[in-house]
């Protein structure tokens, strides 16, 4: 790493980040060493094969804010990287949101669990312009509802921009007057939300709130068509790809970027999605299409393989790319909301075009 400007004698730069060989985001993980005036390095291995990670100076008041990407956002990365950074200045972080809200989007709250598993949330309703008596609207659900309208809302200020991608694809004429409805993770500790989004008991029992009591209640307020798409990213990829095996009649398609399908998250975490889909025989409904996306950088990274196995299965279950499932790597892209929201285009173009 080099600096702008030549820090303090006292001053030492630190990498942490969220492996446990970066401290867990403790904000001191691993000290660099200083080269030269402006000049630092660490080499250091991780048992994980991707890493997140930032800079600091010993505490999260004076992060880097570095050159490339977005100033103050985790950076991405690979064992066996070998890459240089260049920090302007070290400060406490400073939000900036990227984008905007196109159209109408209104904050409603879930429908109460009749079972009371899963608490009331938020969840957040959009449509292009204002509802019209007697219009019938395709419906497009989203996890990470938070993150899919307004960067306002977002952890990181940038957002999916579901908003303005389903808009110009209306005005092209591409798709119907679509509703869509961003449903919220859980931010409940104890991995809640993987929980809630991956194979399991608990996993079990939101798609079943999701399925048997969210979505009958939208279709009870609103006018729809026939045509529903689920769309979720990363643990939500995963929750999509799970609705489609379980749930087949109530999905048209799904659109699942970076999906965790098998990834062995470290610490003894393993998510497997797999071996849940082996037991059902690999069960995969014909005439019913979904999108895969993952991106070759940093978590992304980790995550090909259990795609790479999923892609085999379709494969052999005799779907046909192209037709039945749609799949596109972007080798330079990393997993996060920029790169969802630079596909999402094109891949509910694709998931609706039949």
């Amino acid at each position: 790493m080099t600096t702008a400007e030549a820090l303090d004698p006292a001053d030492t730069v630190w990498i942490t980040g969220y492996n446990p060989e970066l401290g867990g985001w403790n904000g001191r993980g691993i000290p660099m060493k200083r080269t030269a005036s402006h000049e630092w390095q660490v080499q250091f291995t991780t048992r994980d094969s991707a890493m997140a990670f930032k800079f600091t100076l010993g505490s999260w008041a004076k992060e880097a804010r570095l050159a490339v990407g977005r100033p103050f956002r985790d950076v991405a990365g690979y064992c066996g990287m070998d890459t240089a950074f260049h920090a302007l200045s070290f400060s406490a972080p400073q939000r900036v949101n990227d984008g905007q809200v196109t159209g109408v989007l209104t904050e409603l709250v879930t429908p109460p669990d009749p079972k009371g598993r899963f608490p009331q949330r938020p969840m957040w309703v959009w449509t292009s312009a204002p509802l019209k008596p007697g219009q019938k609207y395709d419906l497009l659900m989203l996890s990470d509802g938070q993150n899919c309208f307004d960067p306002a809302l977002t952890s990181f200020g940038v957002d999916w921009a579901v908003d303005e991608a389903l808009a110009q694809l209306e005005a092209e004429g591409a798709i119907p007057p679509t509703l869509a409805v961003g449903l919220p993770c859980s931010f409940e500790p104890d991995n809640q939300r993987r929980k809630e989004y991956g194979p399991g008991e608990v996993g079990d029992a939101y798609a079943e709130y999701l399925t048997q009591t969210v979505l009958p209640w939208i279709e009870s307020q609103y006018q729809l068509t026939d045509r529903r798409v689920f769309a979720g990213s990363s643990m939500g990829g995963i929750l999509g790809f799970r609705l489609m095996q379980s749930y087949p009649d109530l999905w048209s398609g799904i659109v699942s970027f970076s999906p965790a399908i098998y990834w062995e998250a470290g610490g003894g975490l393993v998510v497997d999605g797999l071996t849940p889909w082996k037991a059902k025989n690999y069960f995969w409904p014909q005439g019913k299409r979904a999108y895969f996306y993952n991106g070759g950088v940093g978590l992304d990274a980790a995550l090909q393989p259990g795609i790479d196995q999923m892609l085999e299965q379709l494969k052999a279950n005799g779907l046909k790319l192209g037709t039945d499932y749609q799949w596109k790597l972007d080798a330079k892209a990393n997993h996060d909301e920029i790169a969802w929201r630079q596909h999402f285009p094109e891949a509910y173009r694709w998931v609706t075009s039949h």
